[in-house]
């Protein structure tokens, strides 16, 4: 009797290719904690995006992507790219299986469709003149030159010489610690648009802002001096300087 009953649960897990077992999922389930299961770019984003970009591409820390001007200058390939592979030296991670991530080639694939379906828009007239917005390179720019070109069409916003004024000092040393060039390049170029920062045009939402108006469009080369005067001012050991001996307060 005993032998029939698992001859019988032999051929039961032989008819089901011996892949299934009281409690294993039939199927990949998310509230199993099974990150390949879950599909929908909504979904997609608010688990691996928004808490960097903002929940919907715009308000968060890292660059607001729900921006046409932005969507319009970028690839497909390199979108993918990105995701798939992180950028080396900032907080973008890697996300793709391959690379240690929790997203397949799908689902990435899913979040750059959803990414321009929803945010494309219409970018602006001038967005076909753009100077280049992928950084494939180190700056061949001069510093002292980017500090002319500063001075010029960042100060009114940024302060003179970049020490922070109605907008924030980009030449931080904790601030350029977590900015790669790729970020900073893609600000001068598209701008921030939700925070109030003019693209390279000196436009926001398709307006001239005050502090630019008299002045031309950033070129090709203003925008590589003033990348170059940036970034010149990284620092091996970004942050206040912490005192040498110790903190000596209450309780440590």
């Amino acid at each position: 009797m005993m032998r029939s009953t698992l001859a019988l649960i032999g051929l039961g897990l032989a008819a089901n290719g011996c892949d299934w077992m009281p409690g294993k999922p039939t199927a990949p389930q998310i509230e199993r904690g099974n990150a390949e299961a879950m599909h929908g770019f909504a979904d997609l984003w608010g688990s691996n995006c928004q808490g960097c970009h903002g929940a919907d591409g715009i308000w968060g820390p890292a660059r607001p992507l729900n921006d046409p001007l932005y969507q319009s200058l970028v690839t497909d390939d390199w979108l993918i790219a990105t995701v798939s592979n992180g950028i080396d030296g900032t907080l973008m991670p890697a996300h793709s299986v391959s690379n240690g991530g929790r997203l397949t080639n799908e689902q990435i694939q899913e979040i750059i469709s959803g990414m321009r379906a929803n945010w494309m828009g219409t970018p602006p007239p001038y967005a076909a003149q753009s100077p280049a917005i992928i950084n494939f390179k180190d700056t061949a720019g001069d510093p002292a030159k980017g500090l002319t070109t500063f001075n010029t069409w960042c100060a009114p916003c940024h302060g003179k010489n970049g020490v922070g004024a109605m907008a924030g000092s980009p030449i931080d040393s904790s601030f350029l610690a977590l900015a790669s060039d790729q970020m900073i390049r893609a600000t001068i170029v598209c701008g921030r648009p939700d925070v109030g920062m003019p693209d390279w045009q000196g436009n926001l939402n398709g307006t001239l802002v005050p502090q630019r108006e008299g002045l031309a469009p950033l070129s090709t080369t203003q925008i590589e001096d003033l990348m170059a005067w940036i970034t010149s001012h990284r620092v091996e050991f970004p942050g206040q300087p912490y005192p040498t001996g110790g903190n000596t307060s209450p309780g440590f």
